[in-house]
């Protein structure tokens, strides 16, 4: 029989978050499933978000405050303050929907294999603006194959078990992309899924870490990985599947006229439109790339009426 979820532990990191704060603390005090801590991690804040975190008396919220050192630092720390053994990551200026918790504890008390679970996610701008919904591979061979250009683990939606996030720390070095950096090195160690419901509201604005434009700390990770299975290939149809796999990598992270050469060799229609793109000024390739201009423009034909409401319902505006 599957063991019960009885308590899970929350762990929010934070620096300098006093504009958002309350909403992403709010959206976990209000979720359905009670038997929670939410610990909180201040790398060192100086714009008040210390004070904000002391005005809650909720005795389930746990305050930590360190020296500034870096977002990886700070959830190595967190992790060491949890409790319990599933931790559930939010970050600052994200909202989680009142079920998040109870679903997914749902789902890990079903499926006990899984090790790191997260979910689809809605991605707005201030006020209250939905830009897309991100729907992400559901299924763990899916989302390992996508590790292999992106990450589809939305982190303000994962879960994952202590014990995973203790033996295996985010790397300190890294200024940003240390959740890609991680769940890229557990691949092949752990067992991933993704549940096909938004739990999570991503803000998308100027300061948010989600869309720093510096990848180059992943680049060689992601393109010494890719290049060794393509060469390693027994067949021409794995070989042009990693070929195009490189191509992307140098389009995200690196060089994107390195791209060029791989594109041409593993055509498709999508490779053919990034590899037009490669030739635009810097200005509007990184414009182009930076925007998510394929889930903008699905986002124009579909419904997202329900997921309006429900963000205006978690930003308390009806």
């Amino acid at each position: 029989m599957p063991g019960r979820i009885e308590k899970i532990s929350v762990l929010m990191p934070v620096y300098n978050g006093a504009k958002y704060i309350r909403q992403s603390i709010g959206s976990i005090l209000k979720q359905s499933f009670r038997n929670f801590e939410l610990v909180i991690i201040d790398d060192g804040s100086t714009d008040g978000t210390e004070k904000i975190i002391k005005e809650y008396t909720d005795s389930r919220i746990r305050y930590f405050r360190i020296e500034h050192s870096g977002t990886s630092a700070a959830l190595n720390f967190g992790v060491s303050k949890c409790s319990y053994e599933w931790i559930a990551r939010i970050d600052a200026d994200d909202l989680n929907t009142p079920l998040r918790l109870e679903k997914q504890a749902a789902h890990l008390e079903d499926n006990p294999d899984t090790d790191i679970l997260s979910s689809w996610s809605a991605y707005f701008r201030d006020p209250d603006k939905i830009i897309f919904v991100l729907r992400e591979p559901e299924e763990h061979e899916d989302i390992t194959e996508a590790l292999a250009i992106h990450n589809p683990i939305n982190q303000s939606a994962m879960m994952c078990r202590k014990s995973i996030l203790e033996a295996n720390k985010f790397n300190e070095s890294l200024d940003n992309n240390e959740d890609f950096e991680l769940m890229f090195r557990l691949k092949d160690k752990c067992r991933f899924h993704i549940l096909p419901e938004v739990l999570v509201y991503t803000r998308w604005h100027k300061d948010s870490r989600t869309f720093a434009t510096d990848n180059s700390n992943i680049y060689d990770m992601l393109y010494l990985d890719a290049f060794r299975k393509m060469q390693d290939s027994k067949s021409k149809g794995v070989h042009f599947f990693w070929a195009s796999k490189i191509a992307w990598i140098n389009y995200f992270y690196g060089d994107r006229r390195d791209s060029r050469g791989y594109f041409r060799n593993s055509f498709s229609l999508k490779n053919l439109t990034a590899y037009i793109t490669t030739f635009l000024p810097n200005k509007y390739f990184f414009k182009f790339t930076g925007s998510r201009i394929r889930y903008r423009f699905r986002n124009i034909f579909e419904n997202n009426s329900v997921y309006s409401a429900e963000l205006k319902k978690l930003l308390g505006k009806n």
